[in-house]
């Protein structure tokens, strides 16, 4: 477990610069961070952004998301992001324990002429030129920017040096340091994501979790994640209003986060049925060290596997999901996966040995080429 802080201020108050200021200190002391830039992030989450609130709600909670599964991994963050609705980082600091928030104020005319100079970063340009025009949603102009109640630092950007103002983020980074844990001296060497797909019911999560405790009783870092928990946080439920392709955006952040995790050296499975071929397409382009494992299984049989497993009909009624039954009629399974498993006719403890085998040979080129001790 490691900590987060999150710097807000309107669009052009210096939340990059000092963001990588802090990080450049705090990597320069032998403390890496990460830092997560939500345009950066956006890159991958929504490709063609539309900026609607329905979208921005998604996008916002998948950036705690990510920032929550990095922290939790053991990796420092610093979330760069306006997060205009201040329910966003409030939400951030309800599910991340060591959490901080970083108020910059800056005059509205300074930001404007700040975005008129930028030249780098991954920031949309002129921003402030869209501002007053039907649709323009920028904040603090066209929408409400909502100051945090009670940030852990304020900052005055226009008043301030920018060395004097990373100083100040850099000792409350380590005032939040958990008490006896050491500063990771490095970052980890970069593991692998493996993508188990198939029709629900086909035994996805059976392997998954069971390849992982395989893989992590020989100390090796994994992190499961599963589609429908991304999916229950980025959409809450899916409440009125949510973005018609709100399945586009989840797997989206999906992806990303599985990335960020295997830069940051966790081996990652990820848990999803993923019906469109092409979100894990968009894995396999998005990913360095990346490994599909199709699993093959008949509808009758997934069926009655999905409906034994939501409504508790099987041997283990207590593991039910509750709710209707998971059904996919236009699974579009993978071309060349790296694995295929014919989970309807394989024994179960066959078929976690397949994968654990596939995850050792990943986890040894891992190794190879970053140095990571592996057990023997």
């Amino acid at each position: 477990m490691s900590w987060a802080i999150w710097i807000t201020g309107i669009p052009g108050s210096g939340k990059s610069v000092l963001a990588r200021a802090a990080a450049a200190a705090l990597a320069a002391a032998g403390e890496p961070v990460k830092v997560l830039e939500l345009d950066e992030i956006r890159r991958t989450v929504t490709p063609a952004p539309r900026y609607t609130d329905a979208e921005r709600e998604v996008v916002y909670r998948a950036l705690v998301f990510m920032a929550a599964a990095l922290v939790d991994a053991g990796v420092p963050v610093i979330v760069d992001a306006t997060a205009h609705r201040r329910a966003w980082r409030d939400l951030a600091r309800r599910t991340i324990p060591r959490f901080a928030e970083v108020q910059l104020d800056c005059p509205l005319e300074v930001a404007r002429r700040r975005e008129q100079a930028r030249t780098g970063g991954h920031a949309p340009r002129n921003i402030y030129a869209r501002a007053g025009r039907p649709g323009a949603a920028v904040p603090g102009v066209d929408v409400p920017y909502e100051r945090a109640l009670a940030p852990e630092l304020v900052i005055d950007t226009a008043a301030e040096e920018t060395a004097v103002s990373a100083e100040r983020i850099v000792r409350l980074a380590r005032s939040l340091r958990p008490p006896g844990v050491l500063a990771r001296p490095r970052p980890e060497p970069a593991r692998w994501v493996v993508w188990i797909t198939g029709l629900p019911g086909s035994g996805k999560t059976t392997l998954a979790v069971g390849a992982a405790r395989a893989l992590a009783a020989r100390g090796a870092p994994v992190r499961v994640l599963d589609a429908v928990g991304v999916r229950a946080f980025l959409l809450g439920g899916e409440p009125p209003g949510a973005p018609q392709d709100a399945e586009d955006l989840v797997h989206r952040a999906l992806v990303c986060t599985a990335r960020l995790l295997a830069e940051a050296g966790v081996g990652v499975i990820v848990d999803a049925t993923s019906p469109r071929r092409a979100w894990r397409e968009l894995a396999r382009r998005e990913i360095g060290r990346f490994a599909e494992v199709q699993l093959v299984c008949s509808r009758d049989v997934c069926w009655s596997r999905e409906r034994a497993g939501r409504w508790g009909l099987g041997a283990a009624p207590a593991a039910a999901h509750g709710g209707p039954p998971d059904v996919v009629l236009d699974y579009e399974p993978a071309l060349s996966p790296e694995l295929t498993l014919y989970t309807d006719v394989q024994a179960p403890w066959i078929s976690e040995a397949e994968v654990v085998r596939l995850l050792e040979r990943l986890e040894r080129a891992a190794a190879a080429e970053g140095g990571i001790a592996t057990a023997s």
